[in-house]
């Protein structure tokens, strides 16, 4: 695996390795994954104190499959996040948009070749942002992926602080902070695995890729699991309901009377309680919903040096949602 990673990352970049020396301890940035039946979501984070990203190689593990082939324009996903600061506007930019399919063609290969050398990608996809009515076109490339990895998505930013009007610079001078992307029928499956990016850096000012700067944020999808039971006292009219949260699952549970919130509480050691009135003669359904939000753990057995040269930022247990199967209440 490290050889092949090695490689892609030298012909994304397409520059020779600069010296170890060069790479800045201070760049770091955080990756989640969610993963909901078919649905996908990914939130990469990356502060404006790191060096601007030049090259994101998000790794798919293997036990996942994908279905690709939708017709190109057909939107496979949405963007309901991201933000970019401007270095010609010195603002922080709020983006929204779509993932978009598109092929080499539409994409130019004065953007694809630097950044695939050769290789063929199974899909190409658009990140569609837009802000104030202009439009990013970021692409994305899903390729095969390195031993122990089902897929590669591949993505070359161009650098936003260089010079204005030097070719290849980024529109705005737009610098990627945070993006989170959902697709949906596209992967199928679980797997144990971390999913694992590496994040190359851009040599502050100089638009070169900083190799021996690339590092590692691992995201292991999050799950999690709640249950629900209630019992009603009959001379009250109240019904006692109460349940756990398992897995990575905490925080705060909202509890439903049928499609309405009625009542949230807070787990406790993985316990949670509540009380509702039930009147009338018609049965009642009560479900609860746990959100887990995305935290942070230790990063262990991270990949090695000759992966990520400047080592493993972060390790991310992904957010997730879980919903309780009904329980039905008779007055």
């Amino acid at each position: 695996m490290s050889r092949r990673l090695v490689k892609a990352l030298a012909a994304a970049a397409a520059v020779a390795l600069v010296a170890a020396g060069s790479a800045l301890a201070a760049n770091t940035g955080t990756v989640g994954v969610s993963v909901s039946g078919t649905s996908t979501t990914i939130h990469v984070t990356l502060p404006k104190t790191s060096d601007p990203p030049a090259v994101l190689n998000i790794l798919v593990p293997s036990g996942y499959t994908g279905t690709f082939g939708q017709s190109a324009g057909s939107a496979i996903g949405s963007i309901p996040s991201a933000t970019a600061y401007s270095y010609d506007t010195q603002l922080t930019l709020p983006l929204t948009g779509q993932v978009l399919v598109s092929t080499l063609d539409q994409v130019g290969s004065a953007s694809y070749t630097p950044c695939l050398q050769g290789a063929t990608p199974a899909a190409v996809w658009i990140l569609n942002l837009s802000v104030a009515g202009q439009t990013l076109a970021v692409p994305m490339y899903v390729l095969t992926g390195p031993t122990g990895y089902a897929y590669e998505l591949r993505t070359c930013l161009p650098p936003p602080d260089v010079p204005t009007g030097t070719p290849g610079r980024a529109a705005f001078g737009a610098q990627l902070l945070d993006a989170e992307f959902t697709v949906t029928g596209v992967f199928s499956g679980t797997s144990t695995t971390p999913w694992e990016t590496l994040i190359t850096p851009y040599t502050p000012t100089k638009g070169t890729p900083n190799l021996a700067g690339t590092f590692e944020a691992r995201s292991i999808v999050g799950s999690g699991s709640v249950t629900l039971s209630a019992k009603l006292n009959k001379k009250t009219h109240v019904a006692a309901l109460s349940g756990t949260v398992g897995g990575a699952g905490s925080g705060t549970v909202t509890i439903y009377r049928g499609a309405t919130p009625i009542a949230t509480a807070t787990a406790s050691g993985g316990s949670f309680s509540a009380k509702a009135k039930v009147t009338g003669k018609k049965p009642v359904q009560f479900t609860a919903k746990v959100t887990g939000a995305e935290s942070q753990t230790a990063c262990s057995t991270p990949l090695p040096a000759s992966v990520a040269p400047a080592g493993c930022a972060s390790a991310t247990v992904g957010a997730f949602t879980a919903t309780s199967a009904a329980v039905t209440v008779k007055p």
